[in-house]
């Protein structure tokens, strides 16, 4: 097992999977920071940074799971690796939990980064524009823990996400299911059915009904779960083409 996942940490060097991990939380952080500038309001710190956790989970979370997933299933569809690696005298589901376990580290990176870009993008937009003034402490910890809930709540439409990026060997279809799903979520974000959908579950975190944000959360993270199981089960008996 880990020498799967040394070999899985030592391909992002050769892809631009890090490119993307920084600069997707990046650019959310600088969006907010200018914005905040260019309205130059008066406002608490709090709302600021939730503010740009909402715009992460609504868009950018689940486009960049879609694209995240997507180049790291072809590292091996391009080259058409996975017929050589599946022939070796080691257990297929290695490969793909050591897959999932990558995904997921480089999210939880993110939500890390972003962390540190709004509270660091606000703190330099505070001082340049003298029109803004945030008011109230800095959020730390309650930032951070939206952003932890997320990640939880993120666990289904990623699994989802890459049980098709490996599945297909084209990267057309895990893209149609990331549009798709990103598409209806945006339609549908105040439908009740929301704390059940995929796509829409992180954006719950920030529910004002905290019954509605635990569903979701429960939701996103234990079924997940079951579907990266159910993966293991369906890839570690099929055979690529």
């Amino acid at each position: 097992m880990l020498a799967a996942l040394t070999a899985e940490a030592l391909k992002l060097r050769r892809s631009l999977v890090l490119l993307l991990c920084a600069a997707a939380p990046l650019m959310v952080a600088l969006l907010c920071a200018v914005m905040a500038m260019d309205h130059g309001a008066k406002g608490p710190w709090e709302r600021y940074a939730l503010g740009g956790t909402a715009l992460w989970a609504f868009f950018m979370l689940p486009m960049t799971v879609t694209a995240l997933t997507i180049l790291l299933a072809q590292t091996e569809h391009g080259p058409r690796a996975w017929n050589h690696l599946l022939a070796l005298p080691i257990p297929r589901w290695r490969y793909y939990v050591a897959k999932a376990v990558v995904v997921f580290a480089l999210l939880a990176l993110m939500s890390g980064l972003l962390w540190v870009g709004l509270i660091g993008g606000g703190l330099v937009a505070d001082r340049l524009s003298p029109k803004l003034e945030f008011t109230g402490a800095l959020p730390l910890w309650p930032v951070a823990k939206v952003l932890l809930t997320m990640l939880a709540g993120a666990v289904l439409v990623t699994a989802l996400q890459l049980w098709a990026a490996l599945r297909f060997r084209s990267f057309v279809p895990p893209l149609v299911l990331g549009i798709g799903g990103t598409f209806v979520a945006v339609a549908a974000t105040g439908a009740k059915q929301g704390a059940f959908f995929p796509w829409l579950i992180p954006t719950n975190a920030l529910a004002a009904d905290p019954a509605r944000a635990d569903v979701a959360i429960g939701v996103g993270l234990w079924g997940g779960l079951a579907v990266l199981a159910l993966m293991l089960a369906h890839l570690s008996r099929y055979e690529p083409q």
